[in-house]
């Protein structure tokens, strides 16, 4: 007994200990897990965010284009009197106009000039271009157009385009004078673009990125800031990512920025929106600081907890250890506790009973062997019960993909400033771009509450061309990328249908992606709308592998994928067209297929139509 010691001491097995490798080992996985979750949120929120800018900023162009537009029957709207003025016809049809009516007309001239308008020149002109009566700056000849460059117009008011003089930008609008339909004078006016920061100010709160706004001509002649100094034209084209990028110095120094061009009814204007391209991705890297941060808390909270319950399991494993060591040594009074879980309280019962029978017949090697197995067999279980316990923890790794949908649900309730009506829709296609993400998780939930009959739907009159035209924005580049051709036919912009928007869109686009995954690249994919009676009917087709007549039941069954093979996996778990199914059935409609194979397949959403009242 005396060697059996040294012995044992010199067969320690070396390395690092159960009681800290557990938790290492996990938290190195969690750690890895969180970090992919991280930089893939944030490509993806990356992308959604310089969409939705880009976006924004060109429909604010367009929008800025109308406000523009508008202001067009305002500048007639002052001019028309005068057009009528008696003194001003006189004055015109005379060979040559009396002091007394030039004195009038200036006046009448002067009067049309407002608060804001210190800049404006008034002009009475004969069909030849002289003219008669003048109010406002003198100077306004100095580099002016000839008359041959002003579109006077005959029967309406016009604008001309900008022309710049001493570092300002002008522009000449024009109404024609009519008596018994000839036309026989112009009255003009000289105006110039007034300084707004405050316009600029809003427009960028508004977009939420620091733009420019410009205006040129249309002929690209003169280019112009909002306040109405000229600039150079932008130069250097180069394609991007996210679009054409241009050199502008004078507006932009040191970078380059994005342009967002939008036509002016009425006036040979173009509204431009400039957009830095290094305003891209502010927001995003501020989400992934955020990101980063909540997952590192999450990671140091994790890694506590394992800790906390690695010692709960290790902690019994030492002492249990301590004991056979001892018993190695020919010390047999050595027992355990039988604190702890189960498995340890089973493992530390047999160890005793092990320890008493070894110490009643320890010269029995026979029975000490037998009783070494059942102890083996029992650590074996106990190590089983860890992995059940480490995949169940697995499970909880959804949590930081919940973290985009909770950052939306921030920026809803306006804690970090009130939203507009298009920034709601903006993060609405965020939270949707979101729930997408979880992906299988997710189908699995919501087949479990529509299984059970707790889905809650939001039953209203939804306009079936918009809500394609959503759908198409978030798969038409995801389609196109996998070298199908993408087609959409266009619906009645008065077709309505009676359902939930949410889900009719979760429906349209589960269709889209599944025809694009069952079909090679150089297919194509078509989506269309149509009204038959009293439904409206959605149809994707798609030139795939199509789907055996015996089989077309079957697809809607849960786990269940067409043409699933060992040699040609299939993303999904077969939930997808059993969820589409079942919703559209919970609204009221149905969904169908029709397919052959080699020739591709139909899937037609059918859902009950809003019937607009008789005029």
């Amino acid at each position: 007994m005396t060697q059996s010691g040294p012995a044992v001491e010199s067969n320690r097995p070396a390395g690092m200990s159960l009681e800290r490798k557990i938790p290492l080992l996990t938290t190195v996985v969690l750690l890895a897990i969180l970090s992919a979750g991280v930089i893939l949120s944030y490509r993806e929120v990356r992308r959604a965010a310089d969409y939705v800018t880009t976006h924004r900023v060109a429909e604010v162009a367009k929008e800025l284009a109308t406000l523009v537009a508008a202001s067009r029957a305002r500048y007639g709207d002052r001019l028309i009197p005068l057009t009528r003025d008696s003194t001003v016809r006189r004055a015109l049809v005379a060979k040559q106009a009396s002091n007394r009516d030039v004195s009038v007309i200036s006046r009448e001239l002067a009067a049309l000039e407002g608060p804001t308008d210190s800049s404006l020149v008034s002009e009475l002109w004969t069909t030849d271009g002289r003219i008669i009566a003048r109010a406002g700056d003198a100077n306004a000849q100095r580099g002016r157009p000839s008359f041959g460059q002003i579109s006077t117009g005959s029967d309406s008011l016009s604008i001309s385009g900008f022309y710049p003089v001493d570092g300002r930008v002008y522009f000449w609008t024009t109404m024609p004078i009519r008596q018994n339909g000839v036309l026989i004078g112009t009255i003009a006016q000289r105006r110039r673009l007034n300084s707004q920061p405050q316009a600029e100010r809003n427009i960028a709160k508004l977009v939420g990125q620091d733009v420019r706004i410009l205006f040129h001509n249309a002929d690209k002649s003169v280019w112009t800031t909002l306040g109405g100094t000229p600039v150079p034209p932008p130069d250097h084209a180069k394609a991007g990512s996210n679009g054409t990028t241009y050199d502008h110095p004078a507006v932009i120094p040191g970078g380059r920025a994005l342009i967002y061009e939008a036509p002016i009814a009425g006036f040979p204007w173009v509204v431009a929106i400039e957009l830095p391209t290094a305003a891209l991705g502010a927001g995003s890297k501020e989400i992934l600081y955020r990101f980063a941060v909540v997952s590192s808390l999450l990671l140091l909270i994790g890694a506590a907890m394992l800790w906390l319950v690695s010692r709960q399991i290790t902690a019994p494993l030492r002492k249990l250890t301590s004991a056979a060591e001892e018993m190695a040594k020919g010390d047999y009074s050595q027992r355990v506790s039988l604190h702890g879980g189960y498995e340890i309280a089973r493992l530390g019962s047999t160890f005793n009973r092990m320890a008493a029978e070894v110490a009643a017949a320890h010269h029995d090697l026979s029975g000490a062997a037998e009783t070494a197995e059942l102890a083996k067999r029992s650590a074996e279980e106990a190590n089983a019960a860890k992995g059940n316990f480490l995949a169940a923890m697995s499970h909880e790794l959804r949590t930081p993909l919940n973290a985009i949908s909770g950052y939306v649900e921030i920026l809803r309730m306006g804690i970090r400033g009130p939203i507009n009506q298009e920034q709601e829709k903006d993060l609405e296609r965020i939270k949707r771009s979101q729930t997408y993400l979880l992906g299988l998780i997710e189908e699995v939930l919501v087949f479990t509450q529509l299984d059970a009959r707790q889905m809650t739907f939001r039953i209203e009159d939804v306009p079936v061309d918009a809500l394609m035209r959503d759908a198409q924005e978030m798969v038409e580049p995801q389609i196109r990328a996998r070298g199908l051709d993408y087609s959409y036919e266009g619906c009645d912009p008065g077709l309505t249908v009676h359902a939930d928007k949410d889900k009719t869109q979760q429906i349209v686009l589960n269709l889209l992606a599944n025809g694009a995954k069952y079909t090679e690249r150089g297919g194509k994919i078509a989506l269309a709308c149509n009204a038959s009676n009293g439904s409206v009917h959605v149809k994707v087709t798609d030139t795939g592998t199509g789907i055996p007549a015996e089989r077309l039941q079957d697809i809607f069954e849960p786990f269940v994928q067409a043409d699933r093979r060992l040699n040609q996996p299939r993303d999904g778990v077969g939930l997808g067209l059993t969820i589409s199914r079942d919703l559209a059935r919970a609204m009221g409609g149905d969904l169908t297929v029709q397919s052959a194979v080699g020739v591709g397949s139909t899937f037609t959403l059918v859902l009950p139509r809003k019937v607009q009242p008789a005029s």
